[in-house]
């Protein structure tokens, strides 16, 4: 593949879900994907509390590093739902030339600036348009996977952030999974939270949300749920009385291509997986 990006791993991930990362390298290896890490990579401030504390703390941060890629011809390539979303709204802010003009001040100071030609893509986007090279690259059998998609709330949310996916009924996740060979038994009809963004505020509603979407998940006979973003991997994993494992979709595409357990981190999982 001729696309040339950073990697962005985000906070998350680096710091707790190692497993995550690891199989996404060696699924970005396989698929031909030149994306080395962002230099000088910092936390993109995230979408639900941090940026609304501070929008030009979060318009120079997202900046710097968007200007980063850009003066080196890459895209930015997130693991992450909030990263992503993050970037994606930091862009279209900065799409006013008065805005732009303010963060390029600041960040002359350091010898960059911003043109506004900084892109950033989700796993989950990029993968998506590849069906058939995935479908090459399988090397493992994956028809014991029943698949229940939860795409999450901030790859989908707002619906005028210029997102990929779109904001209902979203297919990349299924048509992801379908390409890879494994059984896709429930649709999202109506993209589903997992309830992990109010967890700190209310335990209760954020038990209640993850039990009701769990529970959905179950009567569709899946025993997998997919999903490409961390936070909700880990709402799944941690807290859900159901039991079903988790899957993020870097695991899917490096199990499919063939990486073992050293790099897919089952053992890490706190709800077992039942497909090794």
């Amino acid at each position: 593949m001729n696309e040339r990006f950073y990697l962005f791993r985000g906070c998350l991930i680096p710091t707790r879900l190692p497993q995550l990362e690891s199989s996404a390298r060696f699924a970005l290896d396989k698929m031909g994907i030149d994306a080395p890490d962002l230099p000088g990579a910092t936390c993109c401030v995230e979408p639900i509390g941090l940026q609304c504390l501070a929008e030009d703390t979060w318009l120079l941060t997202a900046a710097r590093m968007l200007a980063i890629a850009e003066s080196d011809g890459r895209e930015i390539l997130t693991l992450c739902n909030g990263c992503y979303l993050s970037f994606v709204e930091a862009r279209n802010a900065l799409n006013d030339s008065k805005k732009r003009g303010a963060v390029n001040q600041v960040l002359s100071q350091i010898g960059r600036e911003y043109h506004g030609r900084g892109r950033v893509a989700h796993l989950l986007e990029v993968v998506g348009k590849h069906l058939d090279t995935i479908s090459a690259l399988r090397s493992r059998d994956l028809s014991n996977l029943k698949i229940a998609p939860h795409t999450g709330c901030h790859a989908v949310r707002p619906s005028h952030a210029d997102l990929a996916e779109r904001s209902f009924a979203p297919r990349m996740l299924a048509n992801i999974a379908s390409s890879l060979g494994a059984d896709v038994v429930h649709l999202e009809d109506w993209p589903a939270c997992c309830g992990g963004g109010i967890a700190a505020i209310d335990e209760k509603v954020s038990s209640g949300i993850l039990e009701d979407v769990t529970s959905s998940y179950r009567n569709s006979g899946a025993n997998c749920i997919l999903t490409p973003c961390p936070f909700c991997f880990s709402q799944f994993d941690m807290r859900q009385r159901e039991g079903i494992p988790v899957m993020h979709l870097s695991q899917l595409l490096a199990h499919a291509f063939g990486a073992g357990p050293e790099v897919l981190g089952w053992k890490y999982h706190r709800t077992k997986v039942t497909w090794q």
